[in-house]
């Protein structure tokens, strides 16, 4: 990883993995990335469930979907693609492999919306094949198979020299980047592990897909107090 001190990023909206017996709230993370020089970037969008939530965490940034200039899709599964059309102007990116698998997911994944995949039919797709790149000075794409065959994480060099991924769903929880072992694997050549031990090995900072941000540390891996919702019922 090389250093570049122009990049930075901020959690709209924090993952977690609330579930209730027969369904789950998890959340996906959806983060704002700014790169000097760039307009906004934002990695996943989140489902509908937190659409009012993501817009309120754009405002308080001083931002409006407009201002978004790029949408980077980890993997297409629902909960991290269904905010898209809030971003009509910006150029989409995702694995070329991801959009394929899409298409015709595996039997047992019932994750990918075919709904979210006519929309995005009609939009202009910048689709990803190399195995890793640079999307923006400073901000670097790699292909991150395991929890489908063609996801895609984000990583960069902070200003004070850690190593930041953006990992979405290739790597979901801290049980996950412990144990460097997936929950909910679909990619028929089974690599989350392989995945896993690259971001155990090089990451001084993770954002996963579905946990609080974590911090490595000489005594392991640490976050801050668990994300909080504050549940309504009427």
């Amino acid at each position: 990883m090389r250093k570049i001190m122009s990049v930075q990023h901020h959690t709209l909206v924090e993952g977690n993995s609330l579930s209730f017996k027969g369904g789950f709230f998890g959340f996906s993370a959806v983060v704002l990335i700014r790169v000097t020089g760039h307009p906004p970037i934002l990695f996943d969008t989140g489902h509908h469930s937190t659409r009012l939530l993501l817009l309120d965490s754009l405002r308080e940034q001083g931002l409006a979907p407009e201002d978004i200039g790029s949408v980077f899709l980890s993997h297409l599964h629902f909960d991290h693609i269904n905010n898209v059309d809030l971003f009509p102007s910006a150029k989409i990116y995702l694995g070329a492999a991801e959009w394929e698998y899409a298409q015709r997911p595996t039997d047992d994944d019932i994750f990918c919306s075919q709904g979210m995949n006519e929309y995005l039919k009609g939009r202009e797709l910048n689709l990803l094949s190399e195995f890793e790149g640079e999307l923006v000075p400073g901000l670097f794409f790699r292909h991150a198979p395991g929890h489908t065959p063609g996801s895609y994480l984000l990583y960069y060099i902070n200003a004070a020299g850690k190593n930041v991924v953006l990992a979405g769903d290739s790597c979901k929880t801290y049980r996950e980047l412990a144990l460097t072992e997936a929950a909910n694997q679909f990619d028929p050549k089974a690599r989350s592990s392989e995945t896993l031990q690259w971001i155990a090995g090089n990451a001084d900072i993770v954002v996963p897909g579905h946990h609080p941000e974590l911090r490595r540390t000489e005594a392991g891996w640490v976050w801050d107090d668990p994300s909080r919702i504050e549940l309504i019922i009427r």
